[in-house]
């Protein structure tokens, strides 16, 4: 927070070149002390009309002051702003020498910084754009200018980073209408074959794996499409591809997965005729892990912007997390009545078994979404008090429990799970923790204040879009299993938890 504001009242007036009106920054640390300085107004070229006055930041125990001279010596500004950027960074080493990563492994393991390491551009006006760059060059913060411009530039990691986030910042029309006036548009400094080269970088990229903005965006497509038409036919061939893929994958989307309604006249008329003992544990552990990768493979990356899977108009701005969600909730709800609902503790340690059966097979296949709902279905107050139930487990179902428990763990932030989800590439992860990172990221800005796109923030989003993303190709060859998606469907009892906590007594 201090860099960001340190920064935004420098580089205002670094930037700002011109010969006669040249200012000197000092930096005067003081204990609570100001100065009162006479007003100058003058236009930046890039942030508009600026009033300078005493410009002061109160700290805990110090405040930096910064005072405007005039200055006609080129040589004494230039060493003034080698002066500046030193003492820049020397607050930064001091002040922010340690920074904990949201997605990390916790407090007790706050990572050595990947500190914001502030590269200023002390040049001419048109060299003035906004870029804060980490010590390994990767950019943290910029205008949107500036990002638009690096794409053309950037490695494919930075493309499907800017294209995984963008929306933060600017709407899909915007961007695509800047790609093309940039395709467009000739550039005395760069030949039109280099800037067609490199922008076809970007569009390819846009359109092979990240089309879902233009099939969910009819406008947005009749754009690309006359674009492409008119301006890169070269890109005619995998647009039809891209088109086709999509038409296909929509009348196939949720084919065989009837979508559980409490509200439905015929889940209410439904008389419930199984129960989970009705079927054995590998069987519906497979369907268990279609479901829920059926449901993770239909979520788009823009449906985990901005918390928006928890915000009131949830069900249209993410329909798909919201029905992982509520897939959740309702094998939690099953795994719980299932075992509550016995009245003779033979029959509830006999439930416990199955379902933790139902997990042991699940975690084998990978799928980390039916495990963890096991096991924090187990974990909860209705199911946790059943000492007499626990006790009756077989010595092998009690170690299943131990594995399964220790892995889902919330110890060292799911430092094990964690490990399992970098190392395979075949699963269905859990969810919720995603959801838990994508949180914690967002409490950060994503507009810093110096006006510039909080560019750390994207790529640490687009990180976690990326392993659902990994996640999604997934194969899992199991058959389905109508007898068991139509219990899931319609089947389950509808019940709360004070419900299953009075059953529970």
């Amino acid at each position: 927070e201090f860099i960001a504001k340190a920064i935004t009242e420098i580089h205002p007036f670094l930037l700002h070149d011109d010969s006669h009106l040249l200012k000197q920054t000092y930096f005067a640390f003081t204990t609570g002390k100001t100065y009162d300085m006479p007003a100058y107004e003058f236009n930046h070229p890039i942030l508009g009309k600026i009033t300078a006055r005493s410009k002061y930041i109160s700290l805990p125990n110090y405040t930096v002051l910064f005072i405007f001279e005039q200055l006609h010596d080129p040589e004494a500004l230039k060493q003034r702003r080698q002066d500046i950027r030193t003492k820049l960074e020397d607050i930064m080493d001091r002040s922010l020498n340690r920074m904990l990563d949201p997605i990390g492994q916790g407090k007790e393991e706050a990572i050595e910084s990947q500190i914001l390491r502030t590269v200023l551009s002390f040049g001419d006006v048109a060299d003035s754009d906004i870029l804060v760059s980490d010590k390994e060059s990767l950019i943290t913060a910029a205008d949107i200018g500036t990002l638009i411009r690096n794409l053309a530039e950037a490695k494919e990691d930075f493309i499907d980073q800017f294209l995984i986030t963008y929306r933060y910042f600017i709407t899909p029309k915007a961007l695509l209408n800047k790609l093309i006036l940039k395709y467009i548009t000739p550039n005395d400094q760069v030949s039109t074959e280099e800037i067609h080269q490199k922008l076809t970088k970007v569009f390819r990229t846009w359109i092979k794996d990240h089309y879902y903005d233009f099939d969910s965006d009819p406008e947005l497509a009749v754009i690309l499409t006359n674009f492409v038409n008119e301006h890169a036919v070269h890109l005619q061939k995998l647009l039809s591809k891209q088109v086709l893929n999509s038409i296909s994958e929509n009348d196939g989307e949720t084919a065989g997965f009837p979508a559980r309604s409490g509200s439905s006249r015929l889940f209410q008329l439904f008389k419930r005729k199984s129960t989970l003992s009705n079927f054995d544990a590998t069987s519906m552990a497979h369907q268990l892990t279609l479901l829920c990768f059926q449901r993770l493979k239909n979520i788009k990356p823009v449906e985990l912007h901005s918390q928006s899977w928890s915000k009131q108009n949830k069900n249209l701005t993410s329909p798909n997390v919201v029905a992982m969600v509520n897939h959740f909730n309702l094998i939690s709800n099953l795994f719980q009545y299932e075992i509550v609902s016995q009245r003779n503790l033979k029959k509830r340690v006999a439930a416990l078994q199955h379902v933790l059966n139902i997990g042991w097979a699940a975690y084998g296949y990978r799928d980390y979404e039916t495990t963890f709902t096991v096991v924090l279905s187990l974990g909860s107050f209705p199911i946790s008090r059943l000492a007499e139930t626990w006790k009756g487990l077989p010595t092998i179902s009690r170690q299943q429990w131990d594995v399964m428990e220790q892995f889902c763990h919330y110890k060292d932030n799911y430092k094990t799970y964690r490990s399992h989800l970098r190392k395979n590439v075949n699963m269905v992860p859990y969810m919720g923790l995603f959801l838990k990172d994508l949180t914690n990221i967002d409490e950060n800005d994503t507009i810093t204040s110096i006006g510039a796109v909080n560019f750390f923030k994207m790529r640490k989003v687009a990180q976690v879009v990326s392993t659902i993303q990994r996640t999604q190709q997934s194969i899992f060859n199991f058959q389905q299993n109508l007898k068991i998606t139509s219990f899931i469907s319609f089947e389950i009892p509808s019940c709360d938890e004070n419900d299953l906590w009075e059953m529970s007594l």
